[in-house]
């Protein structure tokens, strides 16, 4: 209704121009298709906010974690915070098994333990599979709120979403290192991750390595064995 009512008024706006441009038109088809163009890009913004109206006033829109990347994806998301990947010490055993999405401005506890309690560590790339020079960079995330629904799924095994979903971004899955002790959850690391200020500099901590099929009870096809497992977001 909104986009129609807001057509509606584009085109009584545009009226009074009708007379005097109708000649030129008739005479001139670029700047007829120029007109048209002009209409699409004016619909396509239209649809975009009017996605963003209706997930403002449900206030139910989808919130994730975009993991490697800085900023959410463009015309379906907006950021809520950009902030550092973390998590437990790759090889404790009493590491949780979740990654967090740090905020950039903590706010002081005023509290100090040295014992009896647990460790936050950043996220390293701990492989070179994330791209060129990856290998012990640093792990930033984006904590993103969907403006195309309420709705939010992480398919492991595919790039793209089923009919009806809207794709945030797709990835490869990520997780600890096989022989590790600590123990993490699946994550979809962004396909072009970027990295954060401090450099190629090892110090460990929580750490991204890829995944892949193992051929077995896993039935091979249709999975391939050894094959990345690729994944995406989608929301709904």
């Amino acid at each position: 209704m909104l986009i129609k009512f807001l057509f509606l008024w584009y085109f009584i706006q545009d009226a009074r121009f009708e007379k005097e441009e109708k000649r030129i038109l008739l005479n001139d088809p670029g700047l007829v298709e120029q007109r048209l163009n002009h209409l699409e890009q004016e619909l396509q913004m239209l649809k975009i906010e009017n996605q963003k109206l209706k997930a403002s006033q449900s206030g139910n829109s989808a919130v994730y974690t975009r993991w490697g990347r800085k900023e959410c994806p463009s015309n379906v998301s907006e950021i809520i915070y950009s902030g550092f990947a973390a998590g437990g010490w790759w090889n404790d055993k009493g590491s949780p098994t979740n990654y967090l999405c740090l905020p950039p401005d903590p706010i002081p506890s005023g509290k100090s333990v040295t014992t009896s309690c647990n460790h936050l560590f950043g996220v390293e790339y701990e492989s070179g599979f994330w791209g060129p020079h990856s290998h012990n960079e640093d792990a930033p995330c984006a904590v993103c709120s969907s403006t195309s629904g309420s709705k939010m799924l992480m398919r492991p095994g595919r790039d793209t979403c089923y009919q009806g979903w809207t794709k945030q971004y797709d990835g490869y899955l990520g997780t600890n290192e096989l022989h590790y002790v600590g123990a993490t959850e699946y994550v979809c690391v962004d396909h072009s991750p970027s990295y954060l200020n401090a450099g190629e500099r090892s110090t460990d901590g929580a750490l991204f390595h890829p995944v892949t099929y193992q051929c077995g009870a896993l039935q091979c096809p249709p999975y391939t064995g050894d094959e990345v497992v690729n994944c995406v977001v989608c929301t709904k």
